[in-house]
């Protein structure tokens, strides 16, 4: 997007920034994540991600209300400029008409050119994001300069009816924003769940996975990292560090997408695609 030209057939330059946020605190989180643009930007990056909620922090609870921002808000003016480098992923309290989403937004080219609402709202557990906020309704693709995008949030990823019409919209690149908690047992550990999952999706739908998962703590519960670029044939190519607050960069091929496609049986077939449509 900057203009500069990667080496070894490398196309495109992504960044998932795991950051810890403080609860609430939209000013200064806001900040923060203009800081992270900045450096993916010195770092030629054409995209940057980052977590679920990530300007307003997750455990929202009674302060839904007083962390949320409309989509119109002059609180993007900035990230809508520097998106005319880089573009910006960004989870956020939404407020629409009175009404509460766990959202995120994608910048392009100094404007706001997709919104996404979380369809799977989890209210098990320590999760109660449906006493808060409403559901979205819809699970779609749009068009980047870097390819087609789909864009889940945290628990929609969990949902294999999510992922089936992820894979049926002919998506290029899926997005996952995720403020996941660490919990393990004698038999699984939640990080090499999400591992799973990545791994499997690109694998299938011969897709790019970027998987960013915030870090810090919030009311004792720990939010693990460990955020994921995963390529079409399913190989990690890169992989954060667990807890700690950070940013990795990819180099990917898009080329690998149309490669993997090819492969894959079930993409050479016109009917596998008609339900979408």
């Amino acid at each position: 997007m900057g203009g500069y030209k990667y080496e070894n057939g490398v196309d495109m330059r992504v960044a998932l920034a795991q950051i810890n946020t403080i609860l609430g605190a939209v000013g200064e989180n806001i900040k923060k994540i203009e800081r992270y643009v900045d450096n993916a930007n010195e770092e030629h990056c054409d995209l940057i991600v980052f977590p679920e909620l990530a300007l307003s922090g997750y455990s929202l609870r009674d302060i839904v209300k007083d962390a949320s921002v409309s989509k119109e808000s002059a609180i993007f003016d900035n990230l809508k400029e520097k998106s005319r480098k880089i573009d910006i992923v960004l989870g956020y309290d939404q407020n629409d008409n009175g009404y509460f989403y766990n959202s995120a937004l994608y910048f392009s080219k100094g404007e706001i050119i997709h919104n996404y609402k979380k369809v799977h709202l989890p209210d098990y557990g320590m999760f109660e994001e449906s006493r808060y906020f409403k559901n979205g309704k819809n699970i779609d693709a749009f068009d980047t300069a870097n390819g087609r995008v789909s864009m889940l949030i945290c628990e929609d990823m969990f949902h294999l009816s999510a992922q089936g019409y992820v894979d049926k919209l002919e998506t290029d690149i899926l997005i996952i924003l995720s403020a996941s908690p660490f919990w393990a047992n004698s038999k699984k550990i939640k990080p090499e769940i999400w591992k799973y999952m990545c791994v499997n999706f690109a694998t299938l739908s011969s897709n790019f996975v970027l998987f960013s998962n915030r870090v810090g703590f919030e009311d004792g519960v720990g939010f693990f990292g460990n955020s994921l670029c995963v390529d079409p044939n399913g190989n990690i190519i890169k992989e954060a560090s667990l807890f700690k607050e950070e940013m990795v960069v990819a180099d990917i091929d898009l080329k690998e997408i149309k490669r993997a496609k090819e492969i894959m049986p079930l993409k050479k077939s016109i009917s596998y695609y008609e339900t979408a449509k």
